[in-house]
């Protein structure tokens, strides 16, 4: 007996309109899935990205305080402990001078130093006026004497000399005979470390936390409450993840508090301390669930829109093909491609919207196989992946991928597929959504591209400044490359890059080119005059770090102080002072100078020293190094000849492949004053 045609129609009609919902259902998940691990992922990115920088801070931070102990601790024994009467005495000048400027600069990361011997007694202390307390039942102090040779940072403690909280960060001190002898003690300020942290949001209920190893919360800060200073979270899952590794994100209640958080931990390694940062988990899903909301009720409303069609169709035959119009126009009116394809890859169906964005008639498309719209580039990783779906039992997959429209132009789509398969689970047909996203995916290239070029744009713009002021000076851009890679590799041996973030690294050896651009603005009469300069003259050459400072200033004002401008001007204000003092033009000496200019001092009087000029033959490189080594303590930093040495055959190596085909102009350098240099410099040009 024949089927009536009504039933037909309706079973029809209500596998599409099953295939609708699921897919519709489909979508609604997959989107809901990755809007959701989107929210998580940026949520940890984001933490992750702070606990980085607060590790960073951190590690700073305490490594300057156990430099400060260590030179501390050094001095107190090699003169003998007890014989040492004064703070002062215990301190070499370096030390107290850091001491005092961390307490301006620093916000007071020192509530105080302090020596105490081997019964607990403070015999020595930074405090004005000095309050003689006994430290013997501290725990750091008791662990010492109980054999604990190594730095250790304690839990906090309510001071008994100070009455102020602080992080008790120790070294032992040894007697002459290797007993116990004391410790070396820095109050650390707990609240330095907050007020850091307190300078970015993490949303209501955001926290960074100093964590010590045994869970004891340091210090840190909570938005909107109240920070569990000196708690423990040892009995919590954060502890747990943090014991396993050095850095890891995971969402739990680590705070006693009882909030679920979206931390990020990391190690402020080596040392025994953990940076944590976290995200209240509903303020991170407060516009996940608004957008999951309103999805929904668009979700519901598509549904209950293909029921009452489906209703209606299967009630009336006479009105099916009125309602099938409607979802017709439905389906072709939407904002996004849909498209059916059967399993033998022929088209079923697919909307305008497909073809609007393909460039093609309804008659064309229809006449073209879907692969023959993929880049056989795209095609051959797409099969892999719609090959896997199909075996797997999936029903459904997204795949990021390109169409060539009419014209050759690719463009770029998102595609959700929904495999709809008979009762024997053949495949029957492919149901796909189809989302245009060439402009945001162009969008990220072009900001991708732009970020590459602005990187090149001021590399070129550094070295043309210096080139320029090199050619000024009848000099090359072979000692602009020179000066680079010497810069970058003392900077990297000699551990000074860990004082600067490590994104401002390549800024620093490409900046430091410029230490010579002070001398565009020395007169040609002076900077070539090819005889001896008189004092007046050479007084005109001496202020060319001044007037490069200054010219950099200007820059400096419109980029802000947080540009390559600022590590430019303090290596081309600096580089030419002295270790001892003599140098020009602020006399600073040791310390004083920043450790960029003495590193750039150190390329720049190599490279003068090795390469020809018209007042002297270029040396060799064992000569060469022989001069650096003779200034060092004088010229110098004596550390940084030392770091010098260990690499100079490296500086050769950079000599020769980067070597002047001719001879080079009157580069003004210390090279004349170096010891041991005789007649080959401007020794005659220096009238001090």
């Amino acid at each position: 007996m024949k089927r009536p045609v009504f039933l037909t129609s309706g079973v029809l009609t209500g596998l599409f309109c099953g295939a609708m919902i699921l897919l519709s259902w489909g979508a609604f998940y997959l989107q809901l899935k990755t809007d959701r691990e989107r929210t998580v992922r940026n949520a940890f990115l984001q933490t992750d990205n702070l606990a980085r920088t607060f590790e960073e801070h951190s590690l700073r931070t305490v490594e300057n305080v156990r430099q400060v102990l260590f030179s501390l601790k050094e001095i107190y024994e090699k003169r003998g402990g007890g014989v040492v009467r004064t703070f002062e005495e215990a301190a070499n000048a370096s030390v107290a001078r850091y001491a005092i400027r961390s307490r301006e600069a620093q916000g007071n990361l020192f509530n105080l130093l302090s020596i105490a011997d081997e019964n607990g007694d403070l015999v020595l202390s930074s405090q004005v006026p000095f309050n003689p307390v006994n430290i013997v039942a501290r725990p750091f102090f008791r662990a010492h004497r109980d054999g604990e040779k190594g730095f250790l940072v304690g839990a906090p403690i309510l001071g008994t000399a100070t009455g102020k909280w602080y992080i008790p960060m120790s070294l032992p001190i040894e007697k002459p005979d290797g007993s116990f002898g004391g410790v070396v003690l820095a109050s650390v300020n707990p609240f330095y470390f907050s007020g850091f942290y307190r300078q970015v949001s993490l949303g209501a209920r955001g926290t960074v936390l100093l964590v010590g190893a045994g869970g004891t919360i340091l210090a840190g800060t909570v938005e909107g409450g109240e920070t569990p200073f000196g708690a423990s979270i040892a009995d919590s899952g954060l502890l747990t993840a943090m014991k396993a590794g050095e850095a890891g994100a995971l969402e739990c209640a680590g705070l006693p508090d009882g909030i679920l958080r979206l931390f990020s931990y990391r190690k402020v390694s080596p040392y025994p301390l953990y940076v944590v940062a976290g995200r209240e988990k509903n303020g991170v899903f407060a516009e996940y669930r608004r957008r999951r909301a309103a999805g929904l009720f668009s979700l519901v409303v598509f549904n209950a829109f293909v029921l009452v069609f489906f209703g209606a169709s299967v009630r009336a035959l006479k009105k099916e093909r009125q309602a099938e119009e409607r979802f017709r126009n439905f389906f072709e009116q939407n904002s996004v491609g849909f498209a059916l394809v059967a399993a033998d890859s022929a088209w079923i169906h697919f909307n305008g919207k497909l073809c609007e964005m393909l460039g093609y008639s309804r008659e064309e498309l229809m006449n073209l196989p879907w692969k023959k719209l993929t880049p056989p580039d795209v095609l051959e990783r797409e099969l892999p992946i719609f090959e896997k779906a199909l075996w797997s039992g999936t029903s459904d997959f997204f795949l990021e991928k390109q169409y060539v429209r009419k014209d050759g132009v690719r463009i770029d789509v998102d595609v959700t597929t929904k495999i709809m398969k008979n009762a024997d689970g053949s495949v029957r047909y492919f149901a796909s959504i189809i989302q245009d996203v060439s402009e945001r995916k162009k969008g990220e290239r072009l900001l991708e591209k732009r970020a590459a070029e602005l990187e090149k744009h001021r590399e070129a713009i550094i070295d043309g400044m210096a080139v320029l002021a090199e050619y000024r000076d009848m000099g090359t851009g072979n000692h602009v490359r020179r000066t680079k890679q010497y810069v970058k590799l003392l900077l990297e041996r000699s551990g000074s890059a860990s004082l600067f973030p490590e994104k401002d690294l390549p800024m620093i050896w490409q900046c430091a080119v410029l230490h010579d651009i002070g001398k565009v603005g020395v007169p040609d009469a002076v900077l070539l005059k090819p005889g001896g300069l008189t004092p007046e003259e050479f007084g005109v050459i001496r202020r060319h770090p001044s007037i490069g400072s200054d010219v950099l200033l200007r820059a400096e004002e419109l980029l802000g102080s947080d540009s390559f401008i600022t590590y430019a001007r303090q290596i081309t204000e600096y580089h030419h002072e002295r270790w001892d003092g003599t140098g020009y033009p602020h006399g600073l000496a040791g310390e004083d100078i920043p450790v960029l200019a003495r590193i750039t001092a150190i390329a720049d009087v190599y490279d003068a020293l090795i390469s020809r000029r018209p007042y002297k033959e270029p040396l060799p490189h064992e000569a060469a190094v022989e001069q650096i080594r003779a200034g060092s303590g004088t010229l110098f930093d004596p550390r940084l000849v030392e770091v010098f040495l260990g690499c100079a055959g490296e500086f050769d190596e950079i000599a020769k492949n980067n070597a002047d085909e001719g001879p080079s102009g009157t580069e003004e350098t210390e090279s004349g004053n170096v010891p041991g240099e005789g007649g080959t410099g401007r020794r005659g040009r220096d009238p001090s």
